[in-house]
Formats: structure tokens, sequence, C-alpha cells
């Protein structure tokens, strides 16, 4: 999304879309003839991640995400993903079962969903994944616990930082859940990813 005010919850807004006409402050980014979608979730997933945005904020200067502020935003190249590991599953594993999620919550959406292997033995397509907030809020702390992995931000103070320079969104799960739930569960996720265990059962 283009438009970045200061009194929005984030300053990076990135969704993927069915293929659709879009407004001027709904920029489009196209992927290259060929990107295959596993990959395009990768980007997806490192779009949107607290860590990311926490950079775009710096970056960003007025009230418009402009292009050639995005153009210069450090993404996490791709073969990164596939080389960090948090025991039995890499990185790429977590984010790419984790965008599927997130993304596939309506029919609509299914050509991205069978392009990741959401499929039944037969190669239909599953049904869409419901939308429940909670379990949206618990996977883009996992989300984000990876990403910080990736960046090499790991240090329990350092995240806590990054969490508090957005406070819209600690105000709005502390009067919902009366605490800073997703910081809270994403240094969970760091711990236990750095102790090798990505299917932990954290519960907070």
């Amino acid at each position: 999304r283009d438009i970045a005010r200061s009194v929005d919850s984030r300053t990076m807004f990135a969704t993927a879309i069915p293929r659709a006409a879009v407004g001027n402050t709904a920029p489009l980014l196209s992927l290259a003839e060929g990107t295959a979608a596993r990959d395009a979730a990768l980007l997806l997933a490192n779009l949107n991640a607290i860590v990311f945005d926490f950079v775009t904020r710096q970056k960003a200067q007025s009230t418009h995400l402009n292009w050639y502020i995005v153009e210069q935003l450090p993404v996490v190249p791709k073969d990164h993903f596939s080389a960090k590991r948090f025991g039995s599953k890499s990185a790429e594993d977590i984010v790419r079962s984790i965008v599927l999620e997130l993304t596939y919550t309506a029919h609509d959406m299914a050509p991205f969903a069978r392009d990741l292997g959401h499929v039944d033995k037969k190669g239909n397509v599953e049904p869409p994944f419901a939308w429940d907030e909670r379990r949206r809020l618990e996977l883009r702390a996992k989300l984000d616990a990876v990403f910080f992995h990736l960046y090499g931000v790991t240090k329990r103070d350092d995240v806590r930082y990054i969490y508090s320079t957005f406070p819209i969104v600690e105000e709005q799960e502390t009067r919902e859940h009366g605490r800073y739930l997703s910081r809270d569960l994403c240094l969970a996720w760091i711990s236990a990813l750095a102790a090798g265990d990505p299917d932990a059962s954290i519960s907070l």
C-alpha cells in the first residue's frame, strides 16, 4: 500500500491478490515471469515481517511509501531461507506453510494455494483456511520470530525495542488481550527456534 501515515499501525502493507485492476495508491509488485509461487510466498512474508517494517519506517519520510524507497529496503536473499535451519525444518519450510494459511482464506486465492502444493491426493485444491484472529496473530508472531533470526536480531532487548516502536499495535493488543501478545509470543518463538524446536507448543 502506498499510504504510510504515522497514525497507521504499520508502514508496509503487502498482500497477494487475485489478478485484478487496482487504484494508484495500491501499487503492484510484479515478479519476473516464471517466478514460482513458492518464491513469491517468501517475499510476501518478508515484506510483512515486523523487523522489515521497522527498517521501512526509518526510511519513509512522508505519508507515501514511494518506489525509490521500496527499492532500497533490505530483503533477505532467497538462498538464506533454505540455509537457515531450526531443527528439522528450514526457514523456507516454516515461512511457506504460514504464508499459505494466512493468505488462503478465500476461494479466489485457490490458484496460489495450488501452486504452493495445497492439494489432495487427486490434485484438487483443499478448502480455504478458516479466518481466526487469535490463530492469525500467533502465526504472524512465529513468522516474525523466523525473520528476526534471518536478520540476525535475536537479543531480547533489541526485539523488545523494535516492538516498542509500534505503539498502536501495542495499545490494541493490550486492550484486547491484556498484554502485548504478539511481542511476547514472538520472544517465546525466538527461544524455541534457537533451541531447534520449530513445532513447539506455545500458549500465552
